[in-house]
């Protein structure tokens, strides 16, 4: 749905109905289902047979459009508002905060680090990395997704590739070494602290549309 007036949307109704507790948050701390909520919202200020409506009627009528209760509208919109006026300025700093946490994970290996928000039902994370070792491919997919799952917690999927160092065009289809998906509930089932241990064992289970020339126990098939 078209955000072009959510700005100014969000500023008056939070003001009307007081959910602003406090100033934006420095990291964002919104659930993909909290973020489409909100963002759901601030569209549906836009329509005629909302915007004629004030206080509780109108939320109770855009909890119903959005087949949720109020309480639970209500919280995806606080949150929401404490975060950002928009869902452009949610969507800019859960992407900076998350390219600063893979980049942190993989010093000088992310290539390409895409953020794409522009639907708020399906947000989705794309990192392409350098890998070091073929054998630490699935440790290193682990790791970006678990770190995924924790700074942007807006995503729906996370897309992530591994691609051969030594490769003159690392974008290539021939560059890559492994690829695969995974949503942030699986991603977030993740524990860093045994990537090492179960990589190779559970953790690949939790990946989608896995490719590699690693070997055939890098990816399991669905």
């Amino acid at each position: 749905m078209h955000r072009r007036c959510r700005r100014l949307a969000v500023a008056a109704v939070l003001a009307a109905t007081a959910l602003a507790g406090g100033p934006a948050q420095a990291a964002v701390d919104l659930t993909e289902e909290e973020f489409r909520l909100y963002c759901g919202y601030l569209d549906a200020l836009e329509q005629p047979a909302v915007a004629k409506l004030k206080g509780k009627a109108r939320d109770k009528k855009v909890a119903a459009m959005a087949k949720v209760k109020l309480p639970t509208l209500l919280g995806a919109v606080e949150k929401g508002g404490r975060a950002g006026s928009t869902c452009d300025e949610i969507g800019k700093k859960v992407e900076g905060d998350a390219k600063a946490a893979v980049e942190g994970a993989l010093p000088g290996r992310v290539v390409v680090f895409n953020f794409d928000d522009s639907d708020p039902a399906h947000v989705v994370a794309q990192v392409t990395w350098l890998g070091v070792d073929k054998k630490k491919v699935l440790d290193e997919a682990s790791l970006l997704a678990v770190t995924l799952a924790s700074e942007a917690k807006i995503t729906k999927t996370i897309a992530i590739r591994a691609v051969d160092p030594g490769a003159a065009d690392k974008l290539a289809d021939e560059a890559m070494w492994w690829e695969g998906k995974i949503t942030r509930p699986n991603a977030a089932r993740i524990d860093k602290a045994k990537i090492g241990d179960y990589a190779l064992t559970r953790y690949v289970r939790l990946f989608d549309g896995c490719k590699t020339n690693v070997g055939a126990d890098y990816c399991v098939a669905k």
